[in-house]
């Protein structure tokens, strides 16, 4: 039986190959790969790695990728695990060997285990950076929503918890599917809402065992649609911690309305701040940030990660 069942969504794009020929390369691990093809029919780009993949589905066209990804868990091989991997995304070759260890012990436990890792960013069309991100790890019973959104770091090392760094087991699978609702933050949704499952425990292991890629063509994170994040987040007012949901704003939504230059939105979410907690100074700097055109950050940015292993402030949003 395989080890681990890897599910792919896909709109066909060309980086999809490369995705195929790394989860089909792990070492010392068995690997079920499933591609989910969110369109009417398999496009060729698809067919030319049948040779390469257990099985391809299709949505329909038009889902997104919780859609996909919950088709794709329900074709998983009886008895494995689940691994995600995003089309865009990359696998290094250990990286099921070194997470697979760490989700056993844990299940063996009586956990329901999520698995993931540092990775290595790249811009889209780039090789990726040295340095392994984020800087700091989840710590042991931490919530997502705090590790993720509480006092950011800036630059590219921030908090991040990457959709293809995630293996888990199937029964957490099952238990927690994507919300197939959302246009946005639905590997955030994902993670915070598989938290408060009973025996569910995230953790990320130091080594980086993917490679992460920013501003990939027709990417959602590279606009700044604050209402549809406003949407999301009004879910969690009076669940999350008001520091947590406040830093949240502030960072994402506030600078999304600002970036948008939507008075109505910035007075909307300055209104929700005040009902919760002033934001941390790292948070309020993200949302100064909001002023400045993302083009001109980008470029500040790359020159920076060349010379000094910096990057953007504003990647690694996980807004697939």
């Amino acid at each position: 039986m395989p080890d681990v069942s890897v599910v792919i969504p896909t709109t066909g794009r060309p980086s999809l190959a490369e995705a195929v020929a790394t989860a089909r390369a792990q070492q010392g691990v068995s690997v079920h790969l499933v591609v989910v093809c969110d369109l009417a029919e398999v496009p060729t780009g698809v067919t030319d790695l049948r040779d390469q993949i257990d099985e391809i589905v299709c949505t329909g066209g038009g889902r997104r990728g919780s859609y996909a990804r919950n088709l794709g868990v329900r074709h998983a091989a009886p008895g494995s695990h689940i691994a995600f991997l995003d089309d865009d995304d990359a696998w290094l070759p250990h990286k099921l060997a070194a997470q697979l260890p760490v989700l056993e012990r844990l299940a063996g436990e009586g956990w329901l285990p999520v698995v993931s890792s540092r990775t290595l960013q790249r811009k889209a069309g780039s090789s990726p950076l040295p340095t392994a991100v984020p800087t700091t790890l989840i710590a042991d019973g931490a919530l997502p929503e705090d590790y993720l959104f509480r006092r950011r770091h800036l630059g590219v090392g921030r908090q991040s918890l990457p959709t293809s760094t995630l293996l888990t087991t199937a029964d957490l699978a099952r238990q927690c599917p994507w919300d197939e609702t959302l246009p946005r933050h639905q590997d955030w949704d994902w993670l915070v809402r598989a938290a408060r499952i009973p025996r569910a425990k995230i953790v990320q292991i130091e080594e980086a065992t993917a490679i992460y890629t920013v501003g990939s063509p027709g990417s959602i994170s590279a606009s700044a649609d604050w209402r549809t994040s406003w949407d999301w987040a009004q879910r969690w007012e009076g669940v999350w911690a008001p520091e947590t949901f406040s830093d949240f704003i502030a960072a994402q939504t506030l600078r999304y309305a600002v970036q948008a230059r939507d008075g109505e939105g910035v007075r909307e979410m300055v209104r929700a701040i005040r009902r919760n907690r002033p934001p941390s100074a790292r948070n309020a700097v993200l949302a100064a940030l909001g002023l400045v055109p993302r083009s001109a950050l980008e470029r500040v940015a790359m020159r920076g990660s060349r010379t000094t292993g910096g990057g953007d402030p504003l990647q690694a949003d996980g807004t697939r």
